[in-house]
Parts: C-alpha cells; structure tokens; sequence
C-alpha cells in the first residue's frame, strides 16, 4: 500500500477475459500490460490460471484501466464467473490453432446472460496457422456470435509471440471504452470481495470491483453478510494509493477491525445499515437453448451472483418446468446468506455435474416465500422486471402498504442513489400516484391506492356501527383503530382519515367520528322512554338511581337510550355505572363553590353532610370535579381551581 511517484487517472471500467483453457488469455494480457496475472505458484509451475488475476493497461501516459483474468478451465468457472460478473468490457480469446471448444462456448453463454455488451474477439496464437485456416476460425466465431451480446464485436487475430496485432488491440480497447457506459455513480457505495490478504504493518486488505458510489479513506463501512462496522485505512487503485475509489475501479481496500482470515469470498462492502443479507431472492431467469432438459420446479442449482458462489433452489412461480430457451419469473431459496441488489446479474449452473444452465436479473430481495400460480404476484414481478424508475418506486410503495418509507428505504430497494429516489417520489407526487400528508409536522408519503383503500375500509367500519347502534353519534378513533388490520399503519390511519375529514365524506363532533349525513332518528315511542329516563335521573337529585333500578322500571332495552343520553350529556356517566343529570351536577357544582367560597376548602364529610347524601355518591363526585379541573385535592380536602 505505498505511494505511487506518478498519479495517473484510472478509467472507471474494468476489462476483463474469456474463453476456453489454453488459448492464451493470460499470455494476452502480459503482452497488452507487460504484467504476469498468474499470482498463485501453482498456477506457474503448472502453466494453468487457477484462480483470477489482475493487471492495468495504460492507455497512454496518464490514462490507466484495470483487467481481470479469468480461468479458462471447465474446473474453475465459479473463479471465472467471481471476476467476469464485474467487467464492462470483454477480452474474449478464441485461439487460432484450438478454435471454438467447449469451455468457448460457455464463456459466450456467460458473457451473453451477464448482458456484457462491448467486446473484442481476440484469435490468438495467428502465428500458427496459415491465413486460410485463420479464415475457417473466423468464420466459425462468427457463427457462434450470431444471436449473442458479442454479435457485432471486432475480430483482431494477434500474436503474443510476434506481438503481431498487439497494439491494434491495445487501440480497439481505446477506441471501444468511450463507448461503455458504466452505472454506479448513482448509487450508493458497494464492493464484492474476490480476495483478503493481510500486508504486514498494514494488516487486512481486500479486493474487489466497486459496483456503485465511492469509497474514501477513513470512511466507515459494513461487511456483509458478517454484519460488522469497520474502518477504511488505506485504497489503492491499479497498483496507486489514492484518497478515493470511485464506480467502475477495481480497489484494494486497507481495513481496520477486522483479520483477513474472517474474510471469505463473496463477501461485500457497503455503507453501514444499508444492505440486508438475504437468502431469498425474487428474479427473472432465462435457460440457455442448447441445454438438454428443462428446469424442473425446486432444482437444487449452483447460484453466482457477482463474487458469490451458493446453493440453492429455483421456485418457479407460473409453471412445473422451463423449457430451453424460456424465461420467466422465479423465486431462489439459497441456503447461505448473501449480498444482493434490484438488477444485479447472475448465473445458475447445476448442481453435478456442475455447467452452466441460466442466468437472469435480480428484481429484490425478498422475506417471505411467494405464492406459486399467483396472478397479482407475477404483476408485481413483471412490473419490477420492466426497468421503468418510476412504476418501480411505485411498486415498492404498494408493495409496502403498511409501512412508511423514506428516500433511503427506497434507495435500498431501486438500487439507485437516495437523492434521485426522492426526486423521482417527489414526482410521482406531483403525478398524483402518491399523495403526500403532514402528519403531527412529519412528511409521510402513501400510494393513492393504499389511501383509497383504508379510506372504504374506515367507510364501512363506520356504516356498519351506524347500522348496529342508531342511537350513538359516533365511534370513537381509538376503537376504530382496534378494528383496522392489526399491521395497517398508525400514520396511514391518520393520512386515510385527515383525506376523509378534508373531502367532508366524515364528521368529528366531541371525539367521536360518524358519517358526513348520520343523524340520530329516534321513533315517537324511542323519545318518549328517552324523555322519561332523563327526568327519572333528573327527579333522583343528588341520588340518582342505579342501571338495575333503570331496567327494572323500563327494560334492559334502556341500555342504548341511556347511552344516547350521554351523548347528548343529559346525563354524565361517572364510574361503575354510576350516572347523574347535567342540571344536577350544575346543582353540586353551585353548592361546592359557594362553601368554599366561604370557608376555604370542603372534604368528603362536609360534602356528604352538606348535600344530605351517602359517601358511595360523595367520594366518586368529588373525585369527577377533580378530573373535569373545578376542584383540585390537597390532602383531604379540596379548592376551586
């Protein structure tokens, strides 16, 4: 990790190999660089790339870019698979004398369902053939390139021997990279791990490419699936130590809090609490045509997602079986946690013998297994696959009805930078998809739909008490709430409810909610009981009688008229069924104040004895004048307030 003399500018894309063992990759890219990308000492006194390697090109005197090598044998695709995931643009070497073989063909396959659209078909190894022959490979490359990304990508026959078309090459890879539009810059900062080693004094340093934002010196990070905060020490980026990593560099990342042997491949860096491990993804996978059976439901697979390798299964979501060449909407249950994200690439092979089957996009990550054969959920799947920003951000927020989202928590699920996730929330609001509320001086955002929603469901919660208890004025907000879904939002509760308060569709009077034209509508019969059941409370002065005394006079049918009557605070319940009239509390209130008034204070025995009542009816008026604030206790007695 030692500072550079000379600082040049890294381009932000990675190149990196393809194709089959022994033709010649890792011997192209010492040619093109000047530098061996065989590390390992197996790899060179076998002469066989076993695991990736990395090397930089400079382009000229201040312009530099990274390359990976891959591994060209059948043994070692999850190596080539754990550095071709992260590459913008493809070397794919085919050699002269060996032609289209096996492990070219699957490269191709890999390249093609990764979507890598830039390359350069490098024909190695032109010094051994003759120009005929070197003509029959050609044709035969472009017979496989038909229907693939790397269709219209230049051939160039080179010789690492000779140096023979070395430096046409070297200005293909110039010209073509202004051409490679790298994504990253607008989102959030993450890197996948594809080595740790540990330099002495320095301690652990991983590796990787940056898939998105950037990284600085002393800045924190998260290691998944690990979970563990750690702090950035050093980067350096191609071989120079730098202040900042940016998208689309390869970067060795000093670390502090951590040892290199706690550090796997497929691990991931990223900003702290903003990826969450997952075992289940939601995704679109396509098989390859030239595969022999079709995918059944529930395959074991091998599953590669940038420098990942787990196991795991393929639920398919709209059928039993995917033919070769279909595609379609699926879930994956993986038995280990990873890292991943809306749009991240990645291939399937089998589970034994292991080759490669399919690959697809992830569409998110998900916690709950889907329903198979489920017409709503494949709506959502296909609305996610579809790339359009915006329906997506709007599929999230109904995907989350019962929760409140903000800019980061949409971030994290578009996979696009916070800043442009409100920007584009801020837009569907004008639109009108979503509707905005300011709630106790918070701004919280729902989909219409969602509104409208909890808006009929209040409706009918409110014609159904209506409807069962005619003699009421209204339910109460915090009962109501009690029969809402038990996950329904408490703040959605609120936008649903201030939408309807606005639109005058409902009515609050003393607290209690109703519809906009609900009145109470009492029969002849049902005001005459009302009207007699009041004046026997009024008649009963300072002891008022008991519900059981009520029903015994005019039926257990009184129950809702008294309720009625309390509504319409004719009458005041106190405690344990214990009511008085209004003009009889007026009474008390009069009293009280005119002998405090005179001597100061009142207890409950002056009270008894000064309204000729029983303590069962003085302690709990007392305690009623201290809870509506006309008295106030002071030990045993008390004063106005």
């Amino acid at each position: 990790m030692e500072q550079s003399t000379h600082t040049l500018h890294t381009e932000h894309l990675i190149i990196g190999t393809a194709g089959h063992i022994d033709h010649g990759k890792t011997s192209l890219v010492k040619a093109l660089t000047g530098i061996d990308a065989d590390r390992l000492p197996e790899e060179k006194q076998r002469g066989l790339t076993i695991d990736i390697g990395f090397a930089y090109l400079d382009l000229n005197s201040d312009y530099r870019i990274s390359i990976v090598d891959v591994p060209g044998h059948e043994r070692f695709v999850k190596n080539m698979l754990a550095g071709a995931t992260s590459i913008n643009l493809v070397l794919f070497v085919i050699a002269a004398d060996g032609g289209v073989m096996p492990q070219t063909v699957e490269h191709l396959e890999i390249i093609n369902l990764l979507g890598i659209q830039h390359g350069i078909v490098v024909v190695t190894k032109k010094d051994l053939v003759t120009d005929e022959w070197l003509e029959v490979v050609q044709d035969d490359i472009k017979r496989i390139l038909a229907g693939t990304t790397l269709e219209h990508a230049p051939i160039l026959p080179v010789s690492t021997i000779t140096g023979e078309g070395i430096e046409s090459c070297k200005a293909m890879i110039k010209k073509l990279i202004t051409q490679v539009k790298v994504r990253g810059s607008d989102r959030v900062f993450r890197l996948p791990i594809d080595r740790s080693f540990t330099i002495s004094g320095y301690g652990c340093v991983v590796t990787g490419p940056i898939l998105g934002g950037q990284i600085s010196v002393d800045n924190e990070v998260e290691i998944l699936p690990l979970k563990k905060t750690l702090r950035v020490r050093g980067i350096e980026v191609t071989g120079e130590q730098v202040h900042t990593a940016f998208a689309g560099q390869r970067a060795a990342i000093n670390l502090t809090g951590i040892k290199s042997g706690e550090v796997k491949r497929g691990y991931e860096l990223s900003i702290p609490g903003y990826l969450e491990p997952t075992n289940l993804i939601d995704a679109t996978l396509k098989l390859i045509k030239s595969i022999k059976n079709p995918l059944k439901n529930r395959t074991r697979i091998r599953f590669h997602s940038n420098t990942s390798e787990v196991m795991g299964r393929v639920i398919l979501l709209d059928r039993d079986s995917l033919k070769p060449g279909e595609e379609s909407c699926i879930q994956i249950f993986l038995e280990n946690l990873i890292t991943t994200e809306r749009n991240d690439r990645f291939i399937i092979r089998s589970y034994s013998p292991a080759y490669t089957i399919g690959g697809g996009v992830v569409l998110r990550s998900n916690t709950t297994r889907l329903k198979r054969f489920k017409g709503e959920t494949l709506k959502i799947l296909k609305t996610l696959a579809s790339g359009n920003l915006a329906d997506i951000i709007e599929q999230i927020y109904l995907n989350n009805s019962h929760a409140v989202l903000t800019s980061d928590d949409i971030s994290r699920q578009a996979n696009i930078h916070p800043s442009i996730a409100a920007d584009i929330t801020a837009e569907l609001v004008k639109k009108g998809s979503l509707l905005k509320f300011d709630i106790d001086g918070k701004g919280v955002v729902f989909h219409r739909n969602i509104i409208a929603a909890l808006r009929e469901e209040i409706l009918h919660i409110l014609r159904t008490f209506h409807k069962e208890n005619p003699l009421k004025a209204g339910i109460e907000e915090t009962y109501l709430k009690t029969l809402l879904r038990k996950d329904t939002h408490p703040l959605s509760i609120a936008a649903s409810l201030s939408t309807l308060k606005r639109e005058k569709t409902i009515k609050v009077i003393d607290g209690k909610l109703s519809l906009k034209d609900f009145e109470i509508e009492l029969s002849a019969q049902d005001k005459s009981k009302a009207n007699k059941i009041e004046e026997f409370f009024l008649h009963a002065g300072f002891t008022p009688p008991s519900i059981e005394e009520v029903y015994t006079k005019f039926g257990t049918s009184s129950k809702s008229t008294i309720s009625l009557l309390v509504e319409q605070k004719k009458i005041i319940a106190l405690e344990n069924d214990l009511y008085f009239h209004t003009t009889t509390l007026d009474t008390l209130k009069g009293i009280i104040k005119e002998y405090i008034r005179k001597h100061g204070s009142i207890n409950v025995a002056q009270f008894r004895d000064l309204t000729k009542t029983s303590r069962k009816f003085a302690v709990p008026l007392m305690e009623y004048f201290d809870a509506i604030r006309f008295t106030r206790r002071t030990g045993d007695v008390r004063i106005l307030l």
